[in-house]
């Protein structure tokens, strides 16, 4: 019998065979909607020279050494768990030199948009990556930033001690707006006019409702993509861009599916953005994943599902996620193992497109950035991590529930349960549902058990594909389901097991 969650050896191979056949390039929002994706940091992710040991200290802000020659050398890390699409930082020519934040390893002080940031590598480098991702049947997505361009001014006045002609390809003051500070995150019209950075590092905001502007982000867009062989895009700090550019800038990609990051908890917010972009990540979810799992609010995680579902015209375009290289890590609000793998759970079983930050398949713990910035050869690339093991599961899973029924990706989360310290979700048609049970106690939780209703039919038997226990549902539609420890449960159907790879059950492309 196999080890519970653990794949056969070829598994991996077979998660992406369909996708095979897909052609490189900007794939749309259907095409992504079945993918799941790993968010890497590049000089972080892997050295050159292959090394596990090499000091990198997150606080300095040095550069660490990553680069894409060697992540195509660990692209059987990332898709061992699963995942089929890699996500990479800023590809551009940086600010260079040491600045008091550090230097830009990050890749958000773009000062040329048309050079590639040589501390990452070469134009070969980047091309070899993507058509190592390519052959493997996994999506490239770009992490970048349209809104400003980056200069050094050391204290200085930024409204008169900025030298325009050294950017590229905006090389002109008429192509910014006039410097001003932001006083107010959020307020959007300020945010979208005055400048982010500072007087060390200001970052000059570029005048993305100017028709040249807009045209030349237009232009370098789709030569990027085109060169680069880009599947999709992660849009940093999207609401500082004009609102208006963002469906002209999404046509240019040839409608790809690009996710734009609002940092903003409103959900009224975040889904009106949709109607502008394919995607944004999905802050609300995120924030009430925090009431949840640090505070054991069991009632916000629910309550915010329904919200979002009744505001937004389509939840599972958005991405998923629970760590990123803005936030603090879950880590190091709580420490605890099993809390861990309920943020996880729902993080890669909810609507949406889920996104896995570098790191979090280890337990890394970096409070904020750039603490939460560490180097992932530090771990040894440990597959045997807890962590790692379930991500796994979770996605072998997620893909399995796509094959069983084409409809699970489009067919929206609702809760089924509530207790005092105990949530459950169910996703998917009638017999074909995925119903996950989530705790908020934690690992130092004694055993107990619960009466859950509304997740199958009488007499169904379903399987948890977290320990491959299996228990079968009363005729009254009641299961009683054992809890402990605060571990969280996975249930599936047993009859549709067959070709999951889970469970001692045979995984296969097709069932």
């Amino acid at each position: 019998m196999q080890v519970p969650g653990e794949l056969t050896p070829r598994t991996w191979i077979l998660f992406t065979a369909p996708s095979l056949f897909l052609p490189a390039g900007a794939a749309d929002t259907k095409a992504w909607k079945s993918r799941s994706i790993y968010q890497s940091m590049t000089d972080r992710f892997a050295r050159t020279d292959g090394s596990t040991t090499h000091a990198c200290n997150t606080t300095e802000g040095l550069y660490c050494g990553g680069t894409w020659r060697e992540m195509v050398n660990h692209l059987d890390y990332i898709q061992s768990m699963g995942f089929d699409a890699f996500m990479i930082s800023p590809i551009f020519k940086n600010l260079e030199g040491r600045l008091p934040y550090g230097e830009a390893y990050h890749g958000y002080w773009v000062q040329d948009m048309y050079a590639l940031n040589p501390q990452f590598g070469t134009h070969e480098d980047l091309i070899d990556l993507g058509n190592a991702l390519h052959d493997r049947g996994m999506y490239l997505m770009m992490d970048t930033v349209i809104y400003n361009m980056a200069y050094t001014t050391n204290g200085k006045n930024p409204e008169s001690s900025i030298d325009y002609s050294s950017l590229n390809p905006f090389n002109d003051p008429k192509h910014f707006l006039p410097y001003c500070k932001i006083k107010d995150y959020n307020n959007y019209p300020l945010a979208q006019k005055c400048w982010t950075g500072d007087d060390i590092v200001p970052l000059p905001d570029l005048k993305t409702e100017d028709k040249e502007v807009q045209q030349m982000l237009e232009k370098w867009i789709k030569e990027t993509m085109s060169k680069y062989s880009i599947d999709g895009l992660r849009l940093g700090a999207a609401k500082h861009v004009t609102p208006d550019f963002l469906p002209l800038f999404q046509k240019a990609t040839g409608d790809a599916f690009i996710t734009g990051e609002v940092f903003d908890k409103s959900v009224q917010t975040i889904c009106g953005y949709i109607d502008k972009l394919t995607s944004v990540p999905n802050y609300p979810i995120y924030f009430s994943i925090l009431d949840a799992f640090t505070r054991g609010n069991t009632s916000s995680l629910p309550d915010q599902v329904e919200v979002m579902k009744h505001n937004c015209h389509d939840v599972t375009t958005l991405t998923s996620f629970s760590e990123n290289h803005g936030l603090g890590r879950f880590a190091s609000f709580k420490e605890d193992m099993n809390l861990a793998k309920n943020v996880l759970v729902f993080t890669i079983l909810f609507d949406g497109i889920p996104v896995i930050y570098q790191g979090q398949e280890q337990h890394f713990s970096g409070a904020h950035d750039p603490d939460n910035r560490e180097a992932l050869w530090l771990s040894n690339y440990d597959t045997n991590a807890p962590l790692y093991k379930l991500i796994t599961t979770l996605n072998t899973l997620r893909h399995h529930a796509v094959r069983v029924d084409p409809e699970y990706l489009n067919t929206q989360t609702y809760p089924v349960f509530k207790g005092l310290s105990e949530v459950a979700f169910r996703k998917g048609r009638e017999g074909r549902q995925v119903v996950m049970v989530l705790s908020t106690q934690g690992s130092n939780s004694g055993a107990y058990t619960i009466r859950l209703m509304n997740g199958y039919q009488p007499s169904y038997v379903v399987v948890d594909v977290l320990t491959c226990d299996t228990y079968k549902i009363n005729d009254m539609g009641e299961l009683r389901l054992p809890m402990d420890k605060g571990e969280p449960r996975v249930l599936f159907p047993t009859n549709l097991m067959r070709g999951s790879g889970l469970c001692g059950y045979e995984h296969s492309v097709y069932d």
